[in-house]
């Protein structure tokens, strides 16, 4: 073969493996985008048509809801109807109130758009989008029509009928050309957590990632949780086939938790072990290493059911191995062990035999999520709780009102003939942006979406529709500033700007079959709604911002009242909701540190702390309440449970020492009570589990390295030069 040939053989499999490389990056964001347009322009032909007011507000629709999975569509949809209804109802009350009377009309829509934006800030997912959708749509049905009471029901009428089309459109398209189902979609997500997970475990076990490291891999494990709970729920009304694996689903996501939990409480009681040269902790590191060897047999993370099943049963075999392997190191002590050493090394190997047997029972439950259900359907007792501040989501609901009261105040005084839209728009951002991380920064960036979107649709409205003559052209013509902004769309760091400049550019260019080209009132509009926009985002940055001391103190003390509900809440599903909630607030801890709350990870670190003494809390209190103790044992052993709560509760140092000493006393009644008089090898092994129980925790109290042992001893030193927690 010649070299020239050899060379075109090179460059031809390059290209080859570019190209290839390009459609799994880039296609599936090329193939969004072009079913968005379709999908817009397909409602605004329908919209000219049928001779609809409005054909801007399907398009609208459409930008909103399309989503690049059809579950996706269809579940946003549902709630977007439901709050447009909502919204609807509330407006025609408003109307029929307050029609006459300007300022009972915008405090009435204000405390409404409030009451959405609280209900937006407190809920998840699709229910908080519901709520947006309430607030907003009453205020740009209810806006309209209180200045012309007589036309509300066609307002009202057009209005139903343009978002129900917008919706029917996504729906269609989304679902009929290349269709992209959320059940793919889960079973990647699931995929990618259990490879991730694995690789997570061996990194950790042969010490080949830092500390800084795993912790990021840590949050990236958080992460997957609360995607997968997000998509499984919107999955159920796309595929009957992920509606009969729910249960499963819900099953691998609590045994995933479970298992992380864990095994970070092994890892950090085996690195208090060794950071002191303990002698359990130089005889787990053995176990350690042993453990090590099952998991990297082939030095490869499992990538399919198949490997997963061998995976299982490498699982299984060590776990027939470990108890002969523990009896050999037990051997290896002195005859006269000091009862520190083995309860240190009791406790640790309880937290090895637990995760060992959680992560065989979650990758068996991975190895077979595909496989149909066989035989009686198992108990459904496992959920998925949320955690949010109800004083934070009220105190947001605040800001919304209190913008929509000032701007509506302006409007009045001023008799601006365009403060309407100011007002709407002030409305529908304040609720918009409530959901995200950080909302004064999304409401930036959308501002500079808006603007850019405002400039582009002056100059196609004035300077080029008027060249084009007919549907096809108009839409020849909207089709490459589309398809820049929602390309645009499709980049994380600039979802929010590309978003704002569609949305912009179609409500500003108002597309119809008779266009008005009126520049003067063109400019008002626009500049009305910017103002609008601009106040929303002042709002944002000054009053309950989302960064600052006050916030982050209330998310490390919701974090830390996990700990206080192990304690008290009802046992049954107890450790199902407490990890659960426990990682919602750790991925907003996490959300919140990237869109700009100071010293996020500082926050993050309260994690620790809180996993490993919650869950060992609630395994102390399944054991004492299943086995027979004492009365003064098993009021001691209630004591350290309310004294650690009163710790978390409220850190210093008094509350500190307060639930050491009664832990430790717990610990020294327990051993006595054990040594006194004999039981039943069943009674033995519950005593002992409470026992490591106890341990764990007093173990985790001690730990001078956590950011509860620094804010017991300084209440300043959880955020750098904050103040005391008050509360």
């Amino acid at each position: 073969m010649s070299a020239a040939a050899a060379a075109t053989l090179r460059l031809w499999g390059a290209l080859r493996r570019e190209t290839a490389a390009w459609c799994v990056v880039e296609l599936p964001h090329w193939l969004f985008v072009l079913k968005t347009i379709l999908a817009a322009l397909l409602a605004m032909g329908i919209s000219m048509r049928f001779d609809l007011d409005q054909p801007r507000t399907a398009m609208v629709t459409v930008f909103v809801v399309m989503q690049p999975q059809t579950g996706m569509v269809l579940s946003k949809s549902l709630y977007r109807i439901g709050g447009t209804l909502a919204g609807t109802l509330v407006s025609l009350l408003l109307v029929g109130l307050c029609a006459q009377e300007r300022e009972l009309f915008i405090l009435g829509l204000a405390v409404w758009v409030g009451g959405c934006t609280a209900g937006a800030a407190f809920y998840r997912n699709f229910k908080s989008y519901s709520f947006v959708l309430a607030g907003y749509t009453a205020a740009m049905i209810g806006i309209p029509a209180a200045l012309q009471p007589q036309a509300f029901f066609p307002i009202a009428l057009s209005r139903l009928t343009e978002v129900t089309l917008g919706i029917v459109c996504a729906g269609m398209v989304s679902d009929l050309v290349f269709p992209r189902r959320l059940a793919d979609l889960v079973t990647r997500n699931v995929g990618s957590r259990y490879r991730d997970f694995f690789a997570f475990v061996r990194a950790s076990l042969v010490g080949t990632a830092g500390q800084a490291e795993l912790e990021a891999m840590q949050l990236r494990l958080v992460g997957y949780v609360i995607s997968l709970e997000s998509i499984r729920s919107a999955g159920i009304l796309e595929d009957s086939d992920l509606r009969t694996r729910d249960l499963r689903l819900r099953r691998l996501n609590s045994e995933f938790m479970a298992a992380c939990t864990t095994f970070h409480s092994f890892r950090a009681l085996l690195q208090r072990l060794t950071k002191d040269a303990t002698p359990a902790g130089r005889a787990l590191i053995e176990l350690y290493e042993s453990l090590g060897e099952t998991l990297v047999l082939t030095g490869e993370v499992p990538r399919s059911a198949g490997e997963a099943r061998r995976a299982a049963r490498g699982i299984a075999a060590f776990r027939g191995l470990l108890q002969r392997r523990v009896e050999q190191v037990r051997r290896s002590f002195p005859e006269a062990v000091h009862p520190k050493t083995a309860l240190d090394f009791d406790t640790a190997l309880e937290l090895l035999y637990r995760f060992v047997r959680e992560l065989h029972a979650y990758t068996r439950t991975y190895a077979t999520l595909l496989e149909r259900e066989q035989g009686p359907k198992p108990p459904d007792d496992i959920r998925f709780v949320s955690r949010t501040d109800p004083l934070v989501a009220l105190l947001s609901g605040a800001r919304a009102c209190a913008a929509i009261l000032l701007v509506g105040a302006f409007w009045i005084a001023s008799a601006w003939p365009y403060g309407s839209s100011a007002l709407t728009f002030v409305a529908v951002v304040c609720a918009l942006f409530t959901m995200t991380p950080d909302p004064p920064r999304a409401a930036r960036r959308m501002t500079l979406g808006f603007s850019a979107g405002f400039l582009a649709a002056l100059l196609f409205k004035f300077f080029v529709l008027p060249s084009l003559d007919g549907f096809g052209l108009l839409c020849a013509g909207l089709v490459p500033v589309l398809m820049a902004g929602l390309y645009l769309a499709t980049r994380p760091a600039w979802t929010d700007a590309g978003t704002g400049f569609v949305i912009f550019f179609t409500t500003m260019l108002a597309p119809g079959n008779t266009m008005q080209l009126n520049p003067e009132a063109f400019l008002n509009e626009g500049g009305a709604t910017i103002l609008g926009i601009l106040v929303a985002v002042v709002m944002f940055e000054t009053l309950i911002p989302a960064s600052g001391i006050w916030l982050q103190r209330r998310l490390a003390r919701q974090l830390r009242h996990q700990v206080v509900l192990a304690c008290f809440d009802p046992l049954d599903g107890l450790a199902g909701r407490f990890e659960s909630g426990t990682y919602e607030l750790l991925h907003k801890l996490d959300s919140a540190g990237q869109g700009g709350v100071r010293d996020g990870r500082q926050l993050l670190s309260w994690m620790f702390p809180v996993v490993e003494v919650g869950r060992a809390i609630i395994q102390l209190r399944q054991d004492a309440d299943s086995t027979p103790m004492a009365m003064p044992v098993s009021d001691r052993v209630r004591q350290s449970v309310q004294s650690t709560a009163e710790l978390f509760r409220k850190p210093s140092g008094a509350a500190r020492d307060a639930a050491v000493d009664c832990v430790a006393d717990s610990l020294a009644l327990l051993r006595q009570a054990a040594e006194s008089r004999p039981c039943a090898p069943v009674t033995r092994e519950a005593l002992r589990r409470v026992q490591t129980s106890l341990h764990l925790i007093r173990t985790a109290l001690l730990d001078e390295e956590t950011i509860l042992v620094a804010t017991a001893n300084d209440p300043s030193a959880q955020f750098p030069g904050g103040i005391p927690d008050a509360a």
